[in-house]
């Protein structure tokens, strides 16, 4: 960073930035010791003086929404920041959910997405960049974009919405300060002093301080999973033999059936480890070739895969996450008999074709179905991979690299999810987030608006079983928004997918974030109150649950609701009777006298199925349990 000498500036003082209205607005740098240097700024000129380190700051006056303007800032050099514009801005932070891109979405929100041309809508997304010894002092990269055609895919998805709202209701230039990164824990966005106070992590953190230790095992995790994939390359029989497995004229006398989409968990492939074949027939008719519209779906595999249609190759993807989405050309299909041949890679005994997602080729106005039996032929099993260390997860990683070189810019406030990563240890989880707030209000020092998303509903599909972690940590989320001024928690009970971590209806989401902003930070629209349990009693006969926040009328999905009272140490399951104004009734299947009722549950599982919801809001009741 400024090894020349001359003028520098953080990346996030560049063309196109977006800064928060109403609030000072603080311009850093560095240049030569004892360089006088003007910043001028929409009428506004200052003049200060880098001192004997080379860093200058000044603070310009705070102004209203507007723009475009021109930053001028003169040193050693020039720099002329062009098309900056004032207005405001939010820091999205978490975990994968809040990272996922608009291109992830796409389907669900396809005409909207693409006739977005918002030039004033903003993003200015920090790549990953752990530190672990001390915090990083300066930002150096970083760009911002338009959420326009060119970029748009690229945008955080929940981000882009929750900016569409704003920007449309407050006609305001609208910036969205993307740091979120997938599989991060809550501890990698805490600061390394507030983790020393909660105790349990300084040896890890001061293990990780050692720049060689961190190079060894960057390079150790590099060479493992070069050398897993390699052997796997170097043995895979349908790689190695002289016809290839996954051309079209394959003899597949040898090859085994199954049925597909499933778990292997629950075949002769569980706990399997290595490479795996597998090859499907479908029929292509005249017609279909005329189709404008020709895209593979092979809904979400387990692990990596390497797709092929008639022996070509038309789509691979790494790990397990994305869902399969490979667009295809004509000449990719024939009419009669086509071959599909997928060769997928399991590094963690946990493979599988994900069901209740789509498995199809999909055409203008029909589809083809891939499920059904497909044939399969082992190429190669092996051990299992090595675990990876993943070093961006280590504790107070991201708050030193992404945080901290960021504590000059002002924001509006603050857009949180994230909890994925912690579901395995899920008690003490809102004293960890209560702390992470403190933490970043130090930093920015300003109590800013703190609003989070509540996890959704998800099993692992290679797990199957619901373990209730993903229940308590919601729970932990919930009691969070009591220890936390100034901060609120919206539901994403209704918004998940058995399956997938990764809820693709993010706008719902942000529309429920923008709500509460509108109408706490801009004084718009209706109060946001979530729908939760105000009080339950109990007689012989049932157990009344009375609700706060309808503004609607109580209603329940067509899915068996899961509450649950506990009677002589035993959760049984019962039914909801009746609903009246603020009212539910329960009872148990059979009958019992209910007074003996010690504890109440709604919607204690990993993956709930049903839920009660408002009407007019459309929210979901909060899950809880409640002890008498």
């Amino acid at each position: 960073m400024n090894t020349d000498k001359t003028l520098w500036v953080p990346r996030y003082i560049s063309n196109g930035m977006i800064v928060q209205q109403n609030d000072p607005l603080v311009i850093k740098g560095k240049d030569v010791p004892g360089t006088q240097v003007t910043i001028c700024f929409d009428s506004e000129k200052v003049v200060t003086v880098a001192d004997a380190s080379g860093l200058w700051a000044e603070t310009l006056s705070p102004r209203r929404a507007g723009g475009p303007y021109t930053l001028h800032i003169t040193g050693t050099s020039r720099k002329v920041i062009r098309d900056v514009y004032v207005g405001e801005v939010w820091l999205l932070g978490g975990q994968s959910n809040m990272e996922l891109p608009v291109n992830r979405t796409y389907d669900e929100f396809k005409e909207e997405i693409d006739a977005a041309d918002y030039p004033l809508i903003r993003q200015f997304h920090l790549e990953l960049d752990p530190v672990f010894d001390k915090p990083k002092e300066w930002l150096e990269q970083g760009k911002w974009k338009t959420a326009t055609q060119e970029n748009i895919q690229d945008f955080s998805s929940l981000g882009f919405f929750y900016a569409k709202k704003l920007h449309e209701e407050l006609s305001v230039p609208i910036g969205i300060y993307h740091t979120a990164v997938g599989g991060t824990p809550i501890e990698a966005w805490i600061s390394e002093e507030t983790l020393h106070e909660l105790g349990d992590y300084d040896e890890e953190m001061d293990y990780w301080r050692d720049p060689e230790i961190v190079e060894k095992e960057i390079q150790k995790d590099l060479k493992i999973n070069q050398e897993w994939y390699e052997d796997l390359d170097e043995h895979d029989r349908g790689l190695q033999d002289s016809q290839k497995w996954m051309e079209e004229d394959l003899d597949t006398a040898n090859w085994v059936p199954l049925e597909l989409p499933a778990m292997f968990k629950d075949t002769d492939l569980a706990e399997f480890s290595g490479v795996i074949w597998f090859r499907k027939t479908f029929e292509v008719k005249e017609e279909h070739l005329e189709s404008e519209r020709l895209r593979l779906r092979l809904g979400s595999l387990i692990n990596g895969d390497e797709t092929y249609l008639n022996g070509k190759k038309v789509g691979a993807t790494s790990y397990r996450y994305p869902p399969r989405k490979y667009v295809l050309d004509k000449k990719d299909l024939k009419v009669g008999t086509n071959t599909l041949v997928v060769r997928l890679m399991i590094d963690a005994a946990n493979g599988g074709f994900i069901p209740n997602v789509p498995y199809q080729i999909e055409l203008d106005k029909e589809t083809i179905s891939l499920e059904g039996e497909w044939l399969y032929r082992i190429g190669y099993q092996k051990e299992l991979i090595a675990p990876m260390l993943f070093l961006h997860y280590k504790p107070a990683a991201l708050y030193k690299g992404m945080l901290y070189p960021s504590k000059d810019i002002a924001f509006k406030g603050f857009l949180f999810y994230q909890g994925e990563s912690n579901s395995k240890q899920p008690l003490g989880y809102k004293e960890l987030m209560k702390r992470l707030v403190q933490d970043w209000r130090n930093l920015f020092k300003e109590d800013l608006p703190f609003y989070y998303v509540q996890l959704a509903n998800y099993v692992d599909p290679a797990v199957g079983s619901d373990d209730k972690k993903w229940a308590e940590l919601r729970y932990e989320q919930d009691r969070a928004r009591f220890m936390i001024d100034n901060s609120e928690m919206i539901p994403a009970l209704d918004c998940g997918l058995s399956y997938e971590l990764h809820p693709h209806d993010k706008k719902t989401l942000a529309h429920r974030l923008a709500r509460v902003a509108l109408s706490r930070d801009y004084q718009l629209g209706e109060a946001y109150a979530n729908l939760e349990i105000r009080d339950i009693s109990k007689s012989k006969k049932a157990v009344t649950l009375k609700v706060k926040g309808l503004q609607g009328e109580l209603a329940l999905t067509e899915e068996m609701l899961e509450i649950e009272l506990k009677l002589a140490g035993q959760w049984r399951k019962a039914e909801i009777t009746s609903t009246n104004n603020d009212e539910i009734k329960c009872a148990l299947f059979e009958s019992v006298d209910l007074s003996n009722v010690t504890e109440v549950r709604y919607a204690w599982r990993n993956n709930p199925q049903g839920y009660v919801f408002d009407t007019k809001t459309n929210l979901p009741l909060l899950p809880f349990t409640y002890p008498f």
